[in-house]
């Protein structure tokens, strides 16, 4: 439980494919969606099946400059030093661009940086984009709250010069998504719900309001640990806590995310479930702590 992807219940039905009408006019409302509820205009957003990694991907590929990661040294600033290296060796330009990670999830740890690339994964929406921000890249499953399967991938309609053209026949080449992106279609085979469904997600997006929950979960949950077994962040998307605070027999019950993996923490991502979620683990463990009440606010 309170794993990294938004929990709901839903049913589809797909009653058209991606070269049909009814999916030109729904690329066409989420991408008008998402570019009001988050003023974005200055940017082209690009949806790409996969999920956020892959757009990290595209945009490495597609770049002409070399890349340089940049901030904490955590699992995914390690993931992206690999990549870049990887691609780097074919980059013609010796100047580069610095990528980071918004929110180094592994760590719970924010990077204010003024890198050009930002890894906004699983940082948007809850944390505003960096200012001169150029390229961004965050998914459809996680603080969005939509299905897992669509990666999207901000460019800054000033910035196409620093990108490989369409002519470079590669389904990671942002070029190819953009351009068919202006006839609301996609170079390859879509998943049309997914589509469909985050366009009505970021329609009814109360962006307070979800900001407000994430904090007020991760309020219960630093006062039922402490903050003294917290790692990182107080306030954020995802709580670290240490392992050992939690007896094996609840993690197991809970199924804990972070309970199969041996590693010495578990997270608690603050929006993946109901509040009453949260309401209930805390309260079976504080029969299994016996922990006081610790006043967040009073401290704060």
């Amino acid at each position: 439980m309170f794993g990294p992807n938004k929990l709901f219940n839903d049913i589809v039905n797909t009653t058209y494919c991606h070269r049909d009408p009814e999916f030109f006019d729904s690329y066409r409302f989420l991408v008008e969606a998402f570019n009001k509820k988050f003023n974005v205009r200055d940017y082209d957003i690009l949806f790409i099946p996969g999920s956020g990694t892959i757009g990290i991907e595209a945009l490495m590929f597609s770049l002409k400059k070399q890349i340089t990661s940049v901030g904490t040294r955590g699992v995914f600033q390690q993931r992206w030093d690999k990549k870049s290296d990887y691609y780097n060796k074919n980059k013609k330009e010796s100047s580069s661009y610095k990528i980071y990670c918004q929110l180094e999830t592994s760590l719970s740890e924010v990077n204010s940086l003024n890198g050009e690339m930002v890894d906004s994964i699983s940082a948007f929406p809850y944390y505003d984009l960096p200012a001169g921000c150029k390229f961004f890249v965050t998914c459809s499953n996680k603080i969005l709250g939509s299905y897992v399967g669509l990666s999207i991938v901000g460019v800054r309609k000033d910035c196409w010069h620093d990108l490989i053209d369409s002519s470079v026949h590669s389904y990671l080449n942002l070029s190819r998504y953009r351009e068919m992106g202006e006839m609301n279609q996609t170079p390859t085979t879509a998943p049309t719900h997914l589509y469909t469904h985050l366009g009505q997600v970021v329609e009814s997006l109360d962006i307070k309001k979800l900001r407000s929950s994430i904090d007020e979960v991760s309020e219960m949950l630093v006062s039922a640990f402490g903050p003294e077994n917290i790692i990182g962040e107080l306030r954020c998307p995802v709580i670290t806590v240490n392992r050992n605070i939690i007896p094996d027999e609840l993690a197991r019950k809970f199924d804990l995310y972070g309970f199969h993996t041996g590693k010495s923490t578990y997270q608690f991502f603050t929006y993946s479930h109901d509040i009453k979620d949260y309401q209930d683990f805390i309260s079976e463990y504080r029969k299994f702590s016996n922990r006081g009440l610790y006043d967040y606010k009073k401290s704060a």
